[in-house]
């Protein structure tokens, strides 16, 4: 990103693990906010094909989104 504006114009999605503190910090700092649970579940779901042991110990932040 350069000077304010984004290079993309749909929101955007970061899965990984909610141990992974330092990733989430540097995401949060970045604009990103966390997803309740039961959408984490839901958008795991949908746009990512993992294990349901994954699911439970992993955490999705978004943004861009309304």
């Amino acid at each position: 990103m350069t000077d304010g504006m984004t290079l993309v114009d749909r929101p955007m999605l970061v899965g990984t693990w909610a141990d992974a503190t330092w990733a989430i910090a540097f995401y949060r700092k970045n604009g990103y906010d966390l997803v309740s649970e039961l959408e984490k579940d839901r958008l795991l779901r949908k746009y990512w094909t993992i294990s349901d042991r994954q699911i439970e110990t992993s955490v999705v932040l978004a943004r861009g989104r309304d």
